[in-house]
C-alpha cells in the first residue's frame, strides 16, 4: 500500500512539474491568473515531491523539510481574484504568506539549533511538526474562507465574468479542496492523539488527495482561463464585425407562406428569437421564452413543433449551429478555439455543441472547419 501510495504522489508531482513547462512554454505572455495558477501547481508538486523523497530516506523527515504547502492556499486565491478580475478589490495576502512561510522557517531553525546544543532533547522536534502542521492548516482554513467569500458575498464583483462562465467548475475544485483540508485536518489530529497512526503515514490519504488536486486543478484552471480570454476577444470581435454592412448574421426573417393565426405567431416568435439572439442565451427554456412572449408554454411548443418540424431544444440549437458555422468558416475567427465559438453561440458545453453541431450538419465542428477552409 505504501508502494501505491508513493508511486501517485510521484507521478502526481511529475505531472505538476510538465503542466508548469507545458503552460509557461505555450504562452506568448504570462497573464498573472496563469502564473498563480502554475504556482500553486508547482509549490503543491514540489511538497509531494518532498513528501516522497522523505519516505524514501532521502531526507530526514524530523529535521530538513520546507512548509511549501503553507503558499498553497494563497496562490490558489491569488489565481482566484485574478481571473475573476477583482485583484484590485480583493488583494491576495501576500504579505501574509511570506510571514508565515519565513516564521516557520526561523522557528524550525531555531529549534533544530536548539536540538544540535543540546538545549532540547530531539523528541521535541517531532512535537514541532505536528504543532507547525496545525498552524499551516490553520491559516489554509484562513484562506480558505477568503476564498469561499468571494465566490458567495462578492458576486457583484465579478458580474461581468458570469456573462463567459457559470463558474461551477470552481465549485467543484472548493468542494473537493474541502475534502482536501478535511482529510488534513484528520491527519494532525491524528498526529497528537494518536499512538500508532502519525506522521508520515497520517497523511497518505491527504497526499492521494492532492496528487489528484494536481491534475484537476492544472487543467481545469487553465483550459478555462484560455476559454475565458478566448470568448472575450471573440465577443468584441463579433460586435465589431455586426456593424459592417456585411454582418454576421446569417438568420432572415422569416415569412411562411402558409397562412393563419398560427403562422403569423410563429414569425412573430421565430423574429424575435432571431432579431434580439434570444438563442444565444445557454439558460433559455421554454418556459423563459413564453413568459417573455405571454403566450402559454404548450401554444409555443405546438407551434415550433408544426411550423419549423422541430423540438424547441432542436429549434434554438439549429440557430445556433448556424452562427456557429459562419463563425468557423469566417478565416478571421480561426484562430479562436472550437469551444469558445461554440459557447459564444449559445451552447452551455462542449458535449451539446458537438453533439448538437454533428446532428445538423452531419460533422463534428472540427471536420467542418477543416473542410470549410479548403
Amino acid at each position: 500500500m505504501t508502494a501505491v501510495f508513493n508511486f501517485l504522489m510521484i507521478a502526481g508531482s511529475i505531472q505538476g512539474f510538465i503542466f508548469n513547462a507545458a503552460t509557461l512554454l505555450s504562452r506568448k505572455k504570462i497573464e498573472s491568473p496563469v502564473l498563480f495558477l502554475n504556482l500553486f501547481v508547482f509549490f503543491l508538486s514540489l511538497n509531494n515531491l518532498q513528501s516522497w523523497l522523505i519516505d524514501k530516506d532521502f531526507i530526514p523527515y524530523a529535521y530538513y523539510t520546507i512548509p511549501f504547502y503553507v503558499l498553497l492556499a494563497p496562490m490558489f486565491h491569488a489565481f482566484l481574484v485574478n481571473y475573476l478580475g477583482i485583484e484590485e478589490k480583493q488583494k491576495p495576502f501576500f504579505k501574509l504568506t511570506a510571514f508565515v512561510f519565513i516564521l516557520e522557517l526561523v522557528a524550525r531553525g531555531i529549534v533544530i539549533y536548539k536540538i544540535k546544543n543540546g538545549a532540547l532533547d530531539s523528541q521535541y522536534i517531532e512535537l514541532y511538526n505536528a504543532i507547525e502542521d496545525a498552524v499551516t492548516l490553520c491559516f489554509s482554513v484562513f484562506i480558505f474562507y477568503h476564498v469561499l467569500k468571494v465566490l458567495f458575498r462578492y458576486q457583484k464583483l465579478y458580474a461581468s465574468i458570469l456573462t463567459y462562465d457559470d463558474l461551477k467548475w470552481i465549485k467543484r475544485l472548493i468542494q473537493l479542496g474541502g475534502v482536501v483540508l478535511i482529510l488534513w485536518g484528520i491527519a494532525v489530529l491524528l498526529n497528537f492523539v494518536s499512538e500508532t497512526i502519525k506522521a508520515p503515514y497520517s497523511y497518505y490519504p491527504l497526499r492521494l488527495g492532492t496528487s489528484i488536486f494536481i491534475y484537476w486543478i492544472g487543467y481545469q484552471g487553465f483550459f478555462r482561463f484560455v476559454i475565458l480570454q478566448d470568448r472575450k476577444s471573440l465577443r468584441k470581435k463579433i460586435r465589431e464585425a455586426s456593424k459592417t454592412p456585411e454582418s454576421l448574421s446569417t438568420h432572415k426573417k422569416t415569412d411562411f407562406k402558409k397562412e393563419g393565426r398560427e403562422s403569423l405567431a410563429f414569425n412573430k416568435m421565430n423574429n424575435y428569437v432571431v432579431n434580439n439572439q434570444k438563442y444565444l442565451d445557454p439558460y433559455l427554456s421554454l418556459e423563459k421564452l413564453s413568459e417573455e412572449l405571454e403566450i402559454s408554454t404548450s401554444k409555443l411548443s405546438m407551434l415550433i413543433n408544426q411550423l419549423s418540424g422541430k423540438n424547441f431544444s432542436d429549434y434554438i440549437n439549429s440557430l445556433r449551429v448556424t452562427d456557429a458555422k459562419k463563425l468557423l468558416s469566417n478565416p478571421d475567427f480561426e484562430a479562436y478555439t472550437i469551444v469558445s465559438i461554440g459557447l459564444e453561440c449559445g451552447f452551455n458545453s462542449k458535449s451539446t455543441f458537438y453533439s448538437a453541431f454533428k446532428k445538423f450538419t452531419g460533422q463534428t465542428p472540427t471536420a467542418y472547419r477543416k473542410s470549410a477552409s479548403k
